[in-house]
Parts: structure tokens; C-alpha cells; sequence
């Protein structure tokens, strides 16, 4: 059992490793030469990395903002560092959502061998963190005992990570660069909303990233280039508002708020760079091992995978969605207030960044600029209202979700913890 736990906790909740562990097993049934196999394990892995670390790294430049528009809308609100939150969410659920977590990846194979859902969700980080949601929502919403609870959250998350790489995999072929995978995201209820809603609004060949602008801004159709000036002008702007007194001893550590703004622009622009140069390698490679798996293993299976993967052909719709995301969050705690709701929830900018950005793609994909701007909309408002209704039924999971809460969370979990509340707690 020490041994299982390791495994489960040090190496399988480890996207990186599953990831090389599919590229090696891809290339071994296709009795590729042991350097190369070794050669392309490395190669994804690294692309891997650096889709993580960019990914990981670019929703934490966006932090510094939190503090600044906190004040800006005078909110009584206390954003938890995400270490804290961590170790505070986990204490409770820890050995239930490490079972979970390992047994739910298993389920998800066994539904790809057996069904004609032949996806096999790779976002190793993702579904350790669904695990967890269902790990809580489970042990502070029914009176399972241990063995139970792991056994039906296994199932529950074994039927999302199939399901939801399902209902997107439709969707990818109107996608620029999505040939060969799904994605595997807990924005998924975000994107499908975003490619509904948009062919009922808007007109895809009114295409967002086609958007004309005056010669001397082409260098703006770089993506490095357009995220790092718009990133600098809101650093500065909201700076501006919030007081550069303030935020010179509040948030920028003594750095006045011109090179602050310039700094953080620079970091973005720079992280999104790791990120192009990550999906590149990882493209490259895992695709074709895969071809190995879809033949010997699971017949026809598609690899599920991360949004950023998407982002490099759409630099417009990223920032936009983001920006919209955030402003549909803003007009969700207005109608939260408007109605007195008890729980006070703030957006957070992490999510909001991805799921903003990846639902206005999709928008975007149906539906052109005004299929773009609804679904990202639609996707803050359930990101915002979602996670207020979530909150109160995951007990000590509440923390990380405050941080971390995707569109998948704040839909998928309140209709979980509606449904065992009707059920009276099994």
C-alpha cells in the first residue's frame, strides 16, 4: 500500500510523467529504436515542461493585479497564496483523493478500451485537482465510509475525463492547429457553451483574429509582441487607478509603477515565448507516438491535452477572452451583492486567464467576434456565480477552489452537491 501511495502521490499525479510514459509505450509497440524511443521521450517531456512551467508561470504574473483591483472596487476580500491554500485544502482529502485520482485514470482507460469514447484524458494536473473537488464533495456532502467514497468518485471522475475530452472532440474541427487531439480541461462545459452560443449570436467569417489594424501596428500580429505591450498598458493602467503611492508600498516591492508595468509585460510576453516553443516539441513527438498506443492498446484513441496548445494561433482571442472573462466576473459579484448572497468570492485571475481565453476560441470559432465575446462572457459568469454556489459544499476544499476553480468546478460541483443533497446525503 506505501508502495501504491508513492506511486500515486509522487509520480502518476505527475502530468510530465504520464505524458513520457505514453510517448515511451507509443514507440516500444512500434519497435522503434531504443535511442530514438529515449530521444522522444525527453523531447515531449521537455515540451511538456515548458507548456507547464510557461502555463503555470503566466497565470502567476497575473497575480500582482489581484491586490490592485481589490482596492480599485473597494472589496472586503482575503486572497489566499496558493501554497497555503494547498496544504490547508488537502489536509482533510489527501488519501481519498490520491485513490480516487489514480483508480479514476484507470476507469478513463478501461472506457476508451471498451466504448466508442476512445479518448484518453493526459492533463494529469487537472484531473488530480477534479479529484479532489469530487473527494469533497463526496465526504462532506454524504456519510459514505472510506472504501465507498474512493470507489464512486473514482467512477465519477473515470466518466469525466471520457466524457469531457468526448463533447470537445467535435468541436476541434474548426480549431487552427488542433488536428490529431482533444482537449482534456476543466474549461470543457466552458468551450462547448462557447461554441453553442456562439453560432446562435454571431457570424464565424467575421473571424477576431482577422481584425485590421493600421500598418504601423503589424508588429502587434506577433503574439509575443501583442500580449506583452496590451499586459505593460493594463499593469500601468490599473496601477494608475489604484494610486502609484499605494502600489509602490503595497504591491511592486519599492518599484515604481512604469517599470513594474514594463517588468510584468516583459515576463508575460516571455512565458508565452516557452510556451510556442513547448507546444512545438510536443506536437512533434507525441502525436505519432500515440499512433502506437491508438494501434496496440486502445483502437483509434485520441490524446487529450492542455488548452495553451491552442493559444500560439490565437493571440487576439486570448487576451480577449481573458479581458471579457473578467469583466463578466466583476458583473457577477454585482448581481452576487445585488441579492445579498452570502458567500463574498472574487475572480480569480488564474482561471479566468485560460478559461477566458480558451472560450473565446471556441466562441470565436462558431460564432466570430460576437460568438467570442459571449462565450467568454457567459464562461466569467459562471466562473464567478459557480464558484459561489460551490463553496459551501466542499467543507475544507474551499480554499484551492477560491484560487483554482475552472468552469468545470463551478458547474459540475454545485450540480454534484444539489444532487447528493437531494439524495440525502446516500
Amino acid at each position: 500500500m506505501d508502495i501504491l501511495m508513492y506511486l500515486i502521490n509522487n509520480v502518476f499525479n505527475q502530468a510530465v510523467f504520464v505524458i513520457g510514459m505514453v510517448v515511451f509505450l507509443g514507440m516500444l509497440v512500434q519497435k522503434t529504436e531504443m535511442s530514438k524511443i529515449v530521444a522522444s521521450t525527453v523531447k515531449t517531456m521537455i515540451g511538456f515542461l515548458l507548456i507547464n512551467t510557461g502555463g503555470q508561470t503566466l497565470g502567476a504574473a497575473l497575480l500582482p493585479l489581484q491586490p490592485m483591483l481589490i482596492r480599485v472596487f473597494r472589496l472586503q476580500v482575503k486572497v489566499q497564496d496558493l501554497g497555503a491554500a494547498q496544504a490547508e485544502s488537502l489536509g482533510d482529502i489527501g488519501s481519498e483523493m490520491a485513490l480516487i485520482f489514480a483508480l479514476g485514470f484507470l476507469m478513463n482507460i478501461l472506457l476508451a478500451r471498451i466504448t466508442k469514447f476512445k479518448y484518453v484524458h493526459l492533463s494529469a494536473h487537472v484531473s488530480f485537482f477534479f479529484s479532489g473537488l469530487i473527494a469533497a464533495a463526496l465526504k462532506f456532502g454524504t456519510n459514505l465510509s472510506f472504501i465507498p467514497l474512493v470507489l464512486i468518485g473514482a467512477v465519477l471522475l473515470g466518466c469525466y475525463m471520457t466524457f469531457t475530452c468526448a463533447y470537445v472532440a467535435p468541436l476541434m474541427k474548426n480549431i487552427k492547429g488542433g488536428e490529431g487531439f482533444t482537449l482534456a480541461h476543466s474549461s470543457s462545459c466552458g468551450i462547448w457553451l462557447a461554441a453553442k452560443i456562439g453560432r446562435l449570436v454571431g457570424n464565424k467569417e467575421k473571424d477576431l483574429e482577422d481584425i485590421k489594424i493600421p500598418k504601423k501596428l503589424n508588429f502587434l500580429r506577433e503574439m509575443t509582441i501583442a500580449l506583452t505591450v496590451v499586459m505593460t498598458l493594463m499593469f500601468f493602467v490599473i496601477s494608475l487607478i489604484s494610486g502609484p503611492g499605494w502600489v509602490v508600498q503595497q504591491v511592486s516591492q519599492g518599484r515604481d509603477i512604469i517599470s513594474f508595468s514594463l517588468l510584468n509585460g516583459l515576463q508575460f510576453g516571455l512565458w508565452i515565448t516557452v510556451i510556442i516553443t513547448g507546444v512545438r516539441m510536443l506536437l512533434s513527438e507525441i502525436i505519432p507516438a500515440f499512433h502506437g498506443i491508438a494501434d496496440k492498446v486502445i483502437p483509434n484513441a485520441v490524446p487529450g491535452l492542455d488548452v495553451p496548445l491552442l493559444f500560439p494561433n490565437y493571440p487576439t482571442s486570448v487576451i480577449f477572452g481573458f479581458l471579457v472573462s473578467l469583466a463578466a466576473g466583476f458583473i457577477g459579484m454585482g448581481i452576487l451583492g445585488a441579492v445579498n448572497y452570502p458567500v463574498v468570492v472574487f475572480p480569480a485571475l488564474i482561471p479566468t486567464f485560460f478559461t477566458g481565453a480558451v472560450t473565446a476560441i471556441f466562441g470565436n470559432s462558431t460564432g466570430g467576434i460576437r460568438g467570442a465575446f459571449a462565450g467568454s462572457f457567459l464562461n466569467g459568469l459562471i466562473l464567478i456565480i459557480g464558484q459561489a454556489l460551490l463553496l459551501p459544499m466542499i467543507g475544507t476544499y474551499a480554499p484551492i477552489m477560491r484560487i483554482l476553480s475552472e468552469t468545470d468546478y463551478c458547474l459540475y460541483g454545485p450540480l454534484l452537491g444539489g444532487l447528493l443533497k437531494l439524495l440525502g446525503g446516500i
